[in-house]
This record gives C-alpha cells, structure tokens and sequence, in this order.
C-alpha cells in the first residue's frame, strides 16, 4: 500500500495586506524615533567656545542667556582655547557665566591655552578639566601706552591739538604720559589685578596664589598643585562630569552648540 504525501496549503496573504502591515511598522518606528528625540530634544546640554583673544563680551553673553533660559539645557560645557582679553570683555563673560553656573552645572575643558582672562572665565564653574601641556594661569593686568613723539621730533613731524579737558588724548600716540597719568595708570593696573583675584578667590580656593602674583604661566600638570584646576582630561571627560552633575546618563540627552542651536525639526532630520 502506498501512502500519498499530503500538500501542504500555502496561504498567501493579499498584497493590500503586505502592505499595510509595512506601512505600521514604519509608522511605529516614526513615532518611536519622534519619540526618543523629544526626549533627548527636552533635555540637552550645551556647549559655548571660547577661542582665541577675548575682545568682545556680546558673543558669549548671548550663548549664555540663551542657556540660561533654555529650561531643555541642563547642563553647559565650556570649551576654553584663549590666551585672555580685555578686561572689560573677560569680566563681563565672567560675571554672566557665574550667575549661569550659580542655576545649572557649568564645567571648562581647556585646551592648549586658558591663560590670564580666559582661566578668570574658566573659574566661573562648578569643574575645570585641562590637558596635562595647557598653559594657564598668567594672571595678571598689563597697559601699554605707544609714544611716538621722539621719533614725530626726530623727522620735523609737529602736531597741533585741542581738547575739551586735559585727559582726553590719554594714550595719545604723539606724547608720552605725565608723571600724574604714569602714577594713575599704574594704579589702575594694581587695582584690576586685585579685582581679577578676588573675582578668582570667589569661585575657587587657589593654592599658594602669591606665586602667581608675577603674571606667570604654569602647565596643566602644574595647575594641579595650586587648585587652578580639578582634574586633567578633555572634552570627552568634562561632557560626562557635566551629565553626572546634572543628573543625566548617557544617551538622555542631546549635545548642542549654544552658537546655532539646532530646532527641534532639524534634530529629528538627523535621526531618521
């Protein structure tokens, strides 16, 4: 006797049916990704770059604002490659990312450089992270008056001026100062550079500061000893300490950069 194989019976589902079942996959997958970037979108942490001389407060006091108002920026990391500035520049920058720091966890990594106004800046934060070769520290207050009036003398150059008080061509490159305008000058000097370490002294403990007093630098390795920093690292190592002080684990937030935050759309394009 000979047994006969049974057919299977293969259903085949209709192509409407392949069709929408594709089509709810991909909107479930839409709706998780607008989802999860939502989230992160809701809960970021920024970045503002501080690079090169500091002349110009306007740039940084916006990004710091906008920080500071932005109740999606948990967190803010502060990248440092500067030499310094002017004084006006680096203590305004300095006064607004103090009162940033004093609402959200502010941490600096500091590159090759963040010397004299821009370690002023840098200490405006909860944490500091340099690399072990970072020059820093030159803390100090230098004016510089260029005469020319011995060589205007020299080639028979005369000038002729008229002022509406005695001290409006201060600085002036055809004289020279005064014995009172050397005296004064030297005084403000003395006293924006006690300003720029008691500003310092607010925002951290530093370690034997009389040895910085001559406005000289120290490397990274260095700024260890006197407390100018808390620990040697980079951007990687501040971007986590600033999640940890926030509260935040990776992977629950968005990076952004505080000079073209991107929008919410635009965050969402790159996901998918």
């Amino acid at each position: 006797m000979v047994k006969r194989r049974r057919r299977e019976k293969v259903v085949k589902l209709p192509m409407r049916y392949i069709k929408w079942t594709i089509a709810a996959l991909v909107v479930v997958a839409v709706v998780f990704t607008v989802y999860d970037v939502h989230s992160k979108y809701s809960t970021r942490i920024g970045v503002i770059r501080v690079e090169g001389d500091i002349d110009d407060f306007r740039p940084y006091v916006d990004q710091i604002n906008a920080a500071l108002k932005d109740p999606s920026v948990r967190a803010v990391v502060v990248e440092v490659n500067s030499p310094g500035g002017t004084v006006d520049a680096c203590f305004e920058t300095e006064t607004q990312l103090s009162e940033l720091n004093s609402m959200k966890p502010v941490v600096v990594t500091m590159d090759q450089y963040g010397a004299s106004g821009a370690y002023l800046i840098s200490s405006a934060s909860q944490y500091i992270f340099a690399h072990r070769q970072t020059v820093t520290a030159g803390l100090g207050v230098i004016a510089v008056w260029v005469s020319y009036e011995n060589k205007f003398e020299k080639e028979g150059i005369k000038y002729y001026r008229w002022l509406s008080g005695e001290l409006k061509d201060e600085f002036a490159p055809w004289r020279g100062p005064t014995p009172e305008e050397n005296a004064e000058i030297q005084q403000l000097v003395n006293d924006l550079m006690n300003e720029l370490f008691n500003r310092i002294q607010s925002h951290r403990t530093i370690e034997n500061i009389d040895d910085l007093k001559d406005g000289s630098t120290v490397y990274g390795w260095e700024a260890l000893r006197y407390n100018l920093i808390d620990e040697i690292g980079g951007y990687d190592d501040a971007m986590e300490k600033a999640a940890e002080l926030a509260g935040l684990k990776e992977g629950e937030y968005l990076v952004v950069d505080m000079a073209n935050p991107p929008s919410f759309w635009s965050a969402l394009r790159q996901s998918l």
